[in-house]
């Protein structure tokens, strides 16, 4: 099965059924399919094969769903850029996928995206063809760039039949979302996931929450995480229920489409959640249509499971998951009688994933040994684009992907997680990778060390804390100065929120910072 298929399946049975509500816009499957069909044909006539990879330069709208499964209808890698992004990040990923053609829209929340663009063209020789979606006007402000309308032009028979024949040669193998995760290096990775990933994921992933046809799920996540681009996109196309989406999380415009919009799933990070609930308003809006909310990607208070059993009715479900699983292979749906086990372990495995707590060596642990969380499936990724001792790296020798977490499992095969064995940490639902800002703190003339810890916020999870030793001699840096530094290379969220100045840091023989000591201080 390919994910253009299971579109065209529920549009021919159900072509009037809501697909996609956007604001004021509404999307039927019969319109969602001429809309990806309207998309695929263009992208064809404009270059796109089967193994391209097309960068997706878009907030969340409706175009970014045509064109993800537009491109991985031929066969193609939807590759998402977050609009969050740096100029140089931009580059980076649109380079390293040797991505050969780009869908961007003008901008989005005061990011100029065809400023950016243009910055990185000449670096990205493989970047061949841009389609912007806006006005002539934007469109010329892009040398070469193609108009959006083409994405829209009504499909001829000539259409039609060519993209009959580029669909055939699509495989359930072949990478149809690529996302970029930094990993414990700080070097971002394109994690390759194939239609046999995406639905294998999406089955067992709706197998183990119980999402119908009938529900109405709200995406107010970023599309460049699996949350987005996966567990909400491609679960509501998989069951033909109905997408609700927001251009981004703004706490007030949550509530108020959850009651508008009679929302029934809804998944957030601790810090979404925490932020509705201290909305002054929160009390005075309906929420009784929530029947699943889905809590990930960062550690949940116990305080706050309670809180939203409170406000909604329902408690949250727990999840935990990946980019290169595809999203969250466990979840934990509990009543009032599981709660202990529910506040402290983070689920079963979906159908269709097996989990393993393996030691360092790759041997199977017993039950509620510690060791690293390992596992597999059909919804592990296919690899690491262009990486593949990286890939090598994180697989064991029975086909086990390394989560780089440590935990252990109980008698009932709940996983229970314990810490992480990576230095990542989790901001708002962001996963912000240390040696990544460490680099580019480092590139500052007036710091000597820098070492980037991830610390708990009551809002956020995780923040960032800089430890700095200024260089000797140098202009000393100010914390004003750091952070404009950072603000100026780094998307927003991997900013660090402290910045603390010390004469010395703890370092170890070879020179580098001993990170377990300031944890320790902490």
């Amino acid at each position: 099965m390919l994910l253009h298929e299971l579109l065209e399946e529920h549009a021919g049975k159900n072509p009037d059924s809501e697909a996609i509500v956007f604001h004021d816009r509404r999307v039927s499957y019969g319109e969602y399919l001429e809309n990806v069909n309207r998309a695929a044909a263009a992208m064809r006539r404009l270059g796109v094969k089967r193994g391209d990879n097309v960068a997706m330069y878009q907030s969340n709208t409706p175009e970014f769903v045509f064109c993800y499964i537009a491109a991985a209808s031929l066969g193609a890698a939807a590759v998402p850029v977050s609009w969050r992004f740096s100029v140089s990040e931009v580059r980076f990923i649109v380079g390293n996928s040797n991505s050969s053609f780009m869908v961007a829209q003008p901008g989005f929340s005061g990011v100029d995206f065809l400023d950016i663009v243009n910055q990185i063209k000449p670096e990205c020789p493989d970047l061949k063809t841009v389609v912007v979606l806006g006005t002539a006007e934007e469109v010329a402000r892009v040398p070469g760039a193609v108009s959006g309308d083409e994405l829209s032009r009504e499909v001829e028979p000539e259409d039609v039949a060519a993209l009959e024949i580029a669909r055939v040669e699509v495989q359930e193998g072949d990478t149809a979302f690529m996302i970029y995760t930094s990993g414990t290096t700080g070097i971002p990775k394109g994690v390759m996931l194939t239609h046999r990933n995406l639905i294998a994921y999406t089955k067992g992933q709706i197998e183990a929450s119980n999402v119908t046809s009938a529900d109405r799920l709200l995406l107010d996540i970023p599309v460049n995480h699996v949350g987005g681009g996966v567990m909400a996109i491609v679960s509501v196309l998989y069951r033909g229920a109905t997408l609700v989406m927001l251009d981004q999380f703004i706490p007030k415009e949550v509530l108020e489409t959850i009651q508008d919009e009679k929302i029934t799933v809804m998944g957030q990070v601790p810090a979404q959640y925490i932020l509705l609930t201290m909305d002054p308003d929160f009390d005075s809006y309906d929420l009784s249509s929530i029947r699943i909310a889905v809590v990930s990607s960062a550690p949940c208070p116990n305080e706050l499971f309670e809180q939203i059993k409170e406000k909604f009715g329902v408690y949250m479900t727990n999840g935990y998951g990946l980019s290169e699983v595809s999203g969250a292979i466990t979840f934990n749906r509990v009543d009032e009688d599981s709660f202990e086990r529910f506040s402290t372990s983070i689920g079963a495995p979906n159908p269709g994933i097996e989990v393993r707590i393996k030691d360092v060596e790759g041997n199977d642990l017993p039950v509620a040994e510690e060791g690293e969380i390992c596992i597999k499936g059909d919804a592990v990724m296919k690899g690491y684009y262009n990486m593949p001792d990286e890939t090598a790296h994180v697989t064991t020798g029975d086909g086990f992907f390394r989560s780089g977490d440590m935990g252990r499992l109980d008698d009932d095969g709940y996983v229970y997680i314990l810490g992480r064995k990576k230095e990542m940490y989790i901001r708002g639902g962001e996963n912000v990778y240390p040696p990544e800002v460490e680099d580019v703190i480092q590139e500052n003339p007036g710091v000597l060390f820098v070492a980037v810890l991830g610390i708990p916020d009551p809002v956020m999870g995780e923040v960032g804390r800089a430890y700095i030793v200024p260089m000797p001699g140098a202009e000393p840096p100010t914390e004003d100065g750091i952070k404009q530094w950072c603000k100026e290379r780094l998307a927003n969220f991997k900013m660090p929120t402290e910045v603390v100045f010390r004469d010395s840091l703890p370092l170890t023989p070879l020179g580098k910072v001993m990170k377990k000591a300031l944890y320790e201080e902490m």
